[in-house]
């Protein structure tokens, strides 16, 4: 593992930032709330400057101030590999480097020991592996035998679920499985990529009704029932959700949000084009305010 420090750059409304965004690249927020209920955001900080041309993606908070990133440098053609970032010492460490495999979507498991990834491996089957936080040993396949895992959340200790990859024939589907029986059961299909845990344990998703009609959907484990909350804007399949149960998403250069059993539909947050940024993609909510927002 590498360690090495790295700065936080503000990202002023210059022209010279669009260069830098033009590759997938990670910005940091700071959200408020006026005593009006109105929400406020910081200057964004540009958090990946260590790798300015190259791949940065799937932010993941794991603590406040610990950040989880999949990265690709322009050296790193062939594969991906996981970075953290410490937001309080600005120093930044490399945790995986594996040559013959690729590494995404860090994300901390239940009881804070492990945290898993979809590793795509040697062959090119993909599969959640785990791994020690303590790095003590290489991790291990989850469930050895789902193959396609492109996303992947836990609900609790023993149940995930999971984005898995269809074909020319065959529409991506949600899954879920347990640890223990290890035998998934199809959710539904036509689903986004984003899958998040709600506050009161359920599932989170987008489901793609047609080309154009997205929405925002959860799944209760314990009832098995599906609702609807709202239509997506317009190609947004990325969203995140505060500690309050604010949902947020980006539309082009946009972050909207939404709160269930109050609002109708979105609402515009803040618009990000004067600091170069085209569009939005993944978010990730900490829980003091901070919003990694994935940008291009």
């Amino acid at each position: 593992m590498n360690k090495l420090s790295f700065c936080l750059a503000l990202l002023l409304p210059l022209s010279v930032t669009a260069q830098k965004l033009d590759h997938h690249a990670v910005l940091l927020l700071r959200l408020t709330k006026t005593p009006a209920g109105l929400w406020q955001q910081s200057v964004p900080q540009y958090l990946t400057v260590f790798n300015p041309k190259g791949y940065n993606n799937q932010p993941a908070f794991f603590t406040d101030n610990t950040l989880w990133l999949t990265v690709q440098t322009p050296e790193d053609t062939t594969q991906t590999d996981l970075y953290t970032l410490n937001l309080s010492t600005k120093t930044i460490e490399r945790i995986t480097n594996t040559p013959l495999t690729s590494e995404y979507s860090p994300t901390p498991m239940p009881g804070g020991k492990r945290f898993s990834a979809v590793r795509v491996e040697e062959d090119g089957q993909q599969r959640l592996w785990s791994f020690p936080t303590d790095h003590s040993n290489n991790g291990k396949p989850e469930f050895p035998r789902l193959l396609d895992v492109g996303y992947h959340c836990w609900l609790n200790d023993t149940l995930a679920a999971f984005f898995i990859v269809g074909n020319n024939t065959t529409p991506h589907t949600l899954q879920v499985a347990g640890i223990r029986g290890q035998t998934p059961r199809k959710i539904t299909s036509n689903i986004g990529r984003c899958l998040l845990k709600t506050g009161d344990g359920k599932l989170a998703f987008v489901q793609k009704a047609t080309q154009i009609t997205w929405f925002l959907k959860t799944w209760n484990p314990t009832s098995n029932a599906q609702d609807i909350l709202v239509k997506m804007p317009a190609d947004s399949e990325d969203f995140t959700l505060l500690p309050d149960g604010t949902y947020l998403t980006g539309n082009g250069p946009t972050l909207f949000y939404y709160k269930p059993e109050r609002d109708t539909d979105w609402h515009e947050l803040t618009n990000l084009s004067k600091y170069g940024v085209k569009k939005i993609t993944r978010l990730a909510a900490g829980k003091d305010g901070k919003l990694a927002v994935v940008v291009e």
